[in-house]
C-alpha cells in the first residue's frame, strides 16, 4: 500500500501571538471535491482516531524534520486540529513566522487508503490512516482557508472561484476521456511480430509504437481517475 498526501488551505482559528507556537484549525474538510478529484466522506478517520488523537506535525512530509504535534478533533464537517510547533527547533520557528506572516497557508496529511470508491468520477475517501500532518508551501485543497490571517475574498467570491476550479477540473477529466479514445484509435496497428517492416528493424516506428503504448496508459489511468 502506497502512502499519500493530500494538501489542504489550512483554515487557522487562532495563531498565538506571544510566539509559543500553538494554533487551532481546519486540517481536513469534508464532502468537498479537492482539485485532484478526491472527496473525503465524514467519519473517515474514525480508526485513527479510535487508535490516538495524536500525530506527528512535519515540515514538508520530511520525516527528518518533526516540528510539533497535532491533536485530532473529529466534527460533522472537518476534521478540526489543535497544533503545538516545538520553538526550540529552528524549522519550527521558521514555520511560525511564515504562518503569522500569512507566506504559507497549507497543511497536508500524510495517510493510507483502507476503504474508497468513484462515485460519478470523484474518488470517495471513505476510511483513512492518517500518520502525519505537514506544513507546506502549495495547498491542493482551496476549501479551508485561513481565518486568522485572512484574505480580502469573500465568501461568495471564494465560492464562485472553486465552482470554477471544479467545472475546469471535470472539462479535463473528459478532455483526458476523449485523448484515451485517439490514442486507442491510433494504437489499431499490427503486433510487432506481424508487421514485417518492424521485423526489417525500423527502429523509428518500434519507438514510435512503444510511446503509443505508454500514452494510452497514461490516458488510460487519467481516464479512470
Amino acid at each position: 500500500m502506497d502512502r499519500e498526501t493530500k494538501d489542504f488551505s489550512i483554515k487557522i482559528k487562532g495563531l498565538d501571538s506571544a510566539g509559543q507556537g500553538s494554533f487551532e484549525g481546519l486540517l481536513a474538510v469534508y464532502n468537498n471535491v479537492d482539485l485532484g478529484g478526491d472527496l473525503i466522506e465524514p467519519g473517515a478517520f474514525s480508526k485513527t482516531l479510535a487508535s490516538g488523537r495524536s500525530v506527528p506535525l512535519l515540515w514538508q512530509h520530511d520525516p527528518h524534520q518533526p516540528i510539533g504535534t497535532l491533536t485530532l478533533i473529529d466534527g460533522p464537517d472537518a476534521l478540526r486540529v489543535k497544533g503545538q510547533l516545538l520553538m526550540e527547533i529552528p524549522t519550527a520557528k521558521d514555520a511560525y513566522t511564515l504562518l503569522k506572516s500569512g507566506v504559507i497557508k497549507g497543511m497536508s496529511i500524510g495517510y493510507d487508503t483502507i476503504k474508497e470508491s468513484i462515485e460519478n468520477g470523484v474518488r470517495h475517501l471513505k476510511e483513512l490512516r492518517l500518520w502525519e500532518g505537514s506544513i507546506v508551501t502549495f495547498p491542493m485543497n482551496e476549501a479551508a482557508m485561513v481565518t486568522g490571517i485572512k484574505g480580502n475574498l469573500s465568501d461568495a467570491d471564494r465560492a464562485k472561484h472553486l465552482k470554477a476550479i471544479n467545472d475546469h477540473r471535470m472539462a479535463i477529466d473528459r478532455h483526458q476521456k476523449s485523448m484515451l479514445g485517439h490514442l486507442k484509435a491510433l494504437y489499431d496497428v499490427p503486433d510487432e511480430a506481424d508487421d514485417p517492416a518492424l521485423e526489417d528493424g525500423e527502429d523509428e516506428n518500434k519507438a514510435f509504437v512503444a510511446e503509443l503504448k505508454k500514452l494510452a496508459a497514461q490516458a488510460a489511468t487519467l481516464a479512470i481517475q
